[in-house]
C-alpha cells in the first residue's frame, strides 16, 4: 500500500523547541482581557478556527504552546525576531498542524537557513503542549 504523503527525507534538524501551557491560564486571560488578548495573540486564521471550536481555549492554548516553542526553537523568544502573530498554526491538507510565518518571520527563517518548521501539538482539558523543529535546507 502506497501513501500519498510527503514527508521530508533529508534536511539537517537545526533545533527543537516545546513548550506546555495551562488551559485555565488561557482562559483566565480571555476573560480578563477579551478581544484584546485574543487579536493581539492570535492570527485571523486562528481566532476562526479555535472560536468555532466546541472548548475554544484547548485549541488557544495549543496554539499559544506553538508560538512558544517555534520561537524556543529559533532561540530568540516573542519579541524583535517575532511578534505573537508572527507565527500562527494553519490545519495542513491531511489535517495535521502547520506553522504559517508572516513575511518578517520568514525574512528571520530564511537568514538562518531554515527550510521549513515542524509542529506537533497535544492538549487535554487541562493542559496543551507543542513540540517545534527547524528542519535546514537540503544540501
Amino acid at each position: 500500500m502506497t501513501l500519498d504523503i510527503d514527508l521530508p527525507t533529508s534536511g539537517p534538524l537545526i533545533s527543537v523547541g516545546v513548550d506546555i501551557v495551562d488551559v485555565d491560564r488561557i482562559r483566565k486571560m480571555r476573560e480578563r482581557q477579551g478581544d484584546r488578548f485574543i487579536q493581539r495573540v492570535y492570527t485571523q486564521a486562528e481566532q476562526e478556527y479555535c472560536m468555532r471550536m466546541k472548548f475554544p481555549d484547548t485549541h488557544l492554548a495549543a496554539r499559544f504552546a506553538a508560538k512558544e516553542a517555534v520561537s524556543k526553537a529559533f532561540t530568540t523568544g516573542i519579541g524583535e525576531h517575532f511578534n505573537w502573530t508572527s507565527i500562527g498554526v494553519v490545519v495542513g491538507d491531511r489535517g495535521q498542524p502547520e506553522i504559517e510565518l508572516d513575511e518578517k518571520g520568514t525574512r528571520f527563517m530564511e537568514s538562518l537557513g531554515v527550510a521549513r518548521v515542524a509542529i506537533s501539538l497535544s492538549h487535554t482539558d487541562d493542559t496543551a503542549i507543542a513540540f517545534a523543529t527547524l528542519i535546514g535546507r537540503e544540501t
